[in-house]
């Protein structure tokens, strides 16, 4: 008999594992482009004013050492969906009919696993993209669903692929004729590739759950990378959201927003975030807080109170937000800038096996490698194996796309990480 019985493992998830991996190695020539947080040039952590000034204002009127209830502390669920909607969407939302309830989470990653543990079972058939943050399979592990059903996000124009999403839906249906479809996508400017597909994607996206609105679907939303567009924050975001309830109109229909700060706030270690069900059903709506709030007690009980305070004050204080937009729109231009960099340290010098995808903003730059046969591995295998073997080390997503982490490298990191990529790029060509 086992110990153990459960698959997770933080050596399975390509991100994690490898960061085990490189800390391991002390050789002279390591680089690392692993971590996906806003950094210098010289390598710290990008962080606004507002927030050490509010942990600084909070630290010296004596920290509040006191429980924080399961569903956050008052007000917070509230001020945080709200910054992640935006008023407009939000009273548009209403106007159509929806219901909104909200409860403050562990930051993203708990969103989305609260959300799961609450609302699926582990005969349920959760569908994501192809590529997507590794998280989403440690998630899946941890809380004993079956593996994600991916399907391919890109088309050959990079555009939303609207045949391989309603494919897949089609798949899910014939596997299991009683099955709910879960459906978990990350927008806009999503981990890896930083696409963000706009609200005509979303209109054709809602034509296509239309068609099976006699089904229970639950949409979850990851919005980590949300406030990193081109200019910074922008509440038009999620605009397309009441349209979406229109066009599907069924009452079998739900959306989870999963918001974070980790990254909007440059709060990484903080865990703060935010679950927002959207539902026509008033019911479902009142019962949210309820439910995912037993989730999380059954799970850590609560989250920390003096992070929650932190999120709250700066939400509630114009100013304080407007340096925390300001570091937005600072930061995705920063970010922006080195991505054009690294494109064109690596513009034409790839062969053919390589192609750059062309991000809107976000984090991450992502390089498709060929997934064709050489012998018994692919071309990205091979690759990436003499990558290791040169001491570089950056995830490798979906066993095809190669994560850049713009946020967290320099201009010269960046130069340096293409030289190499370029170099055992030869290597693998010279082997065939």
């Amino acid at each position: 008999m086992a110990f153990f019985d459960t698959e997770a493992a933080i050596s399975k998830d390509p991100i994690v594992g490898l960061i085990q991996e490189a800390g391991k190695d002390d050789h002279e020539n390591k680089l690392t482009a692993i971590i996906g947080s806003a950094a210098d040039d010289e390598g710290k952590l990008i962080v606004p004013q507002a927030v050490i000034d509010t942990a600084k204002e909070l630290t010296e009127a004596s920290i509040n050492m006191a429980y924080a209830p399961s569903t956050g502390i008052p007000g917070l669920a509230e001020a945080l969906s709200l910054e992640t909607l935006g008023q407009k969407t939000s009273k548009n939302l209403e106007a159509a009919g929806v219901h909104r309830a909200e409860i403050v989470t562990s930051a993203g990653t708990n969103a989305i696993a609260t959300t799961l543990l609450s609302c699926t079972n582990e005969k349920d058939l959760i569908i994501t993209h192809n590529p997507h943050w590794a998280g989403y399979d440690s998630v899946a592990l941890a809380i004993n669903r079956k593996p994600l059903i991916n399907f391919d996000i890109l088309d050959t124009d990079e555009n939303f692929n609207f045949a391989a999403f309603e494919s897949i839906i089609k798949n899910v249906i014939a596997t299991n004729k009683s099955a709910k479809l879960t459906i978990l996508i990350n927008t806009p400017f999503d981990n890896p590739l930083g696409k963000d597909f706009g609200v005509e994607a979303w209109n054709e996206i809602g034509d296509i759950l239309a068609k099976y609105n006699d089904r229970d679907i639950t949409v979850v939303l990851d919005t980590a990378y949300i406030d990193f567009g081109p200019e910074g924050k922008d509440y038009r975001r999620l605009s397309f959201l009441p349209e979406l309830f229109k066009k599907v109109n069924s009452p079998n229909f739900k959306l989870v927003v999963a918001g974070t700060v980790s990254k909007s706030f440059a709060m990484y270690g903080a865990r703060v975030g935010v679950a927002t069900l959207l539902t026509s059903s008033e019911e479902e709506a009142k019962a949210w807080r309820d439910t995912a709030g037993g989730t999380i007690r059954g799970t850590f009980s609560n989250a920390t109170r003096f992070t929650q305070e932190i999120v709250l004050s700066i939400l509630q204080d114009a100013k304080k937000l407007a340096d925390i937009h300001q570091f937005q729109e600072d930061t995705a231009k920063l970010l922006n800038t080195r991505r054009e960099h690294f494109a064109k340290c690596v513009e034409g010098k790839l062969s053919k096996e390589f192609k750059l995808i062309k991000a809107d903003s976000g984090f991450f730059s992502t390089i498709m490698i060929s997934d064709k046969k050489v012998g018994n591995k692919t071309f990205a295998q091979l690759f990436y194996e003499k990558l290791l073997e040169s001491h570089t080390y950056a995830p490798l997503i979906s066993g095809q796309f190669l994560r850049v982490p713009v946020c967290g490298l320099s201009e010269a990191k960046l130069g340096e990480l293409a030289d190499r990529l370029i170099k055992i790029n030869n290597e693998v060509l010279a082997l065939n």
